[in-house]
């Protein structure tokens, strides 16, 4: 179980995750081995699932990003998972309800790629329709935050 000191030591991770064990220790009033310990238990509960990097796309050359809903027939969302892995363009892939069955947020230098992507994407034989989105800005990027009921850290 995750108690409220787990939850703020979730924030502080997600703040910065290389952030030393000494440092998270003062400012959650624990020792370092207690830290580690609870780290620990979170990694191996599968709370934390990763330690990644946040990689802004625009400085690679990739300037636009965009949602892509698809209406499919006749393939799985697993299937259909599997066909579009191949392409780079495709950073995430989410089943969704409701008439487009499936989301894609899709990264292309420009909207020349993008729409050839598009082209592409319409000549797979599931995907009956494509609706896209082109992010003009992301005012809020949070990612997954516990909700701690008081008080900032």
């Amino acid at each position: 179980m995750i108690d409220q000191t787990d939850e703020k030591l979730l924030v502080l991770l997600k703040k910065d995750a290389k952030k030393k064990y000494s440092d998270l220790a003062l400012e959650l009033d624990l020792s370092p081995p207690s830290v580690h310990a609870r780290v620990k238990k979170l990694e191996q509960s599968g709370v934390i699932k990763s330690y990644d990097i946040d990689i802004d796309g625009a400085t690679l050359g990739l300037k636009l990003c965009a949602f892509v809903r698809l209406t499919t027939e006749g393939s799985s969302c697993a299937e259909l998972c599997t066909a579009l892995s191949v392409f780079p363009e495709v950073e995430e892939f989410y089943v969704v309800a409701g008439e487009e069955s499936v989301l894609l947020k899709v990264r292309t230098t420009d909207t020349a790629a993008l729409g050839q992507f598009l082209d592409t994407l319409r000549t797979i034989a599931a995907i009956k329709k494509t609706i896209t989105s082109v992010i003009l800005s992301v005012p809020l990027d949070r990612g997954i935050t516990p909700r701690i009921p008081s008080g900032p850290i």
